[in-house]
């Protein structure tokens, strides 16, 4: 995915054990690929041991120094003594964010009742947002996952992209495009797509005079599904022909118009039944693209690629 990268992020584990060698840390890179999945870059990595003064000089480091828009860490979030992530954290931010580790322990108590244990913190220091994770791999996704959409939204504010269509316009980005030459193969990203009105998109397979001439699922749906998945979810594994980032697409009634890019198009579908031989549903034991992805019909013609707008008009 790297030609869809389009923000840096720092992931920070902090563990006694794991800076001596003496554990593997799995939460970090499990969050590297969760950032990668979602068209970020770990532009920065590093595990450090419980020590106030280290974590909060690596915050200052990746805030002043690197200026990275987001820094996750891991770990020491919890009662032991040396847990000091969030004093640490505490001491640089300038503003706190309370919503983003209020919304992750309600996620985190819909699995466990210790999830109200977690004294994660969020905030801001400069034009970057510091975001304290737990240590265990499976809650640091699950937390992660739960605020994704806002995160992104969070950021292009703090980098001063305040600006919509129109007010109160519903955005979001194109994190890739993909198309299959015929059908019954998957989808592969490419650069740009064609999409022409009443027909689709020029080069797929799928697209013709009927509903649904172009697919839509948001990288949050995937996100959901990826924690059950060995392999990394690469965009057009459902089939979709766009992946976005930002909007709830299932939450648009049929009928609404958004501009693609260049092109106007219209939601025709909310979903639609797996095959039987669904690879996804076979590994993961769900699919989303059933319950999450969406369809349209092109109504003008226009281009879309990766890092272009999806907007929603009030």
């Amino acid at each position: 995915m790297s030609d869809l990268i389009m923000r840096k992020a720092a992931v920070i584990t902090v563990s006694d054990k794991g800076s001596r060698g003496e554990r593997q840390d799995t939460s970090g890179p499990a969050l590297r690929r969760l950032l990668e999945e979602t068209g970020w870059e770990a532009a920065y990595t590093k595990i450090i041991p419980d020590e106030f003064e280290l974590i909060r000089s690596e915050l200052v480091k990746c805030a002043d120094e690197l200026k990275l828009p987001l820094v996750l860490t891991t770990g020491g979030t919890g009662f032991a003594p040396r847990d000091v992530t969030p004093e640490a954290t505490l001491a640089v931010l300038e503003r706190e964010a309370r919503g983003i580790p209020e919304a992750m322990r309600a996620e985190s108590m819909k699995i466990t009742p210790m999830g109200c244990l977690s004294r994660a913190v969020a905030g801001i220091r400069g034009a970057t947002l510091i975001i304290n994770l737990p240590g265990s791999e499976k809650a640091a996704r699950e937390c992660f996952s739960a605020v994704l959409p806002a995160i992104q939204h969070g950021t292009e504010l703090l980098a001063g992209r305040t600006e919509h269509a129109e007010p109160g316009a519903m955005t979001g980005k194109i994190l890739a495009v993909c198309v299959s030459e015929r059908r019954g193969e998957q989808k592969h990203p490419v650069e740009k797509i064609i999409l022409r009105a009443s027909h689709g998109i020029e080069g797929d397979a799928h697209a013709g005079s009927g509903h649904r001439q172009v697919s839509l699922l948001g990288a949050e749906s995937v996100a959901k599904l990826q924690p059950r998945v060995r392999e990394k979810l690469q965009p057009g594994a459902f089939a979709e022909n766009i992946l976005t980032e930002g909007l709830c697409l299932y939450e648009l009634p049929v009928g609404t118009r958004l501009k693609i890019g260049t092109a106007v198009c219209e939601v025709t579908q909310i979903g639609k039944e797996c095959h039987g031989d669904c690879a996804i549903r076979k590994a993961a034991g769900d699919c989303m693209m059933p319950r999450e992805g969406i369809f349209v019909k092109v109504l003008e013609s226009g281009e879309a690629r990766p890092g272009d707008e999806v907007i929603v008009p009030r």
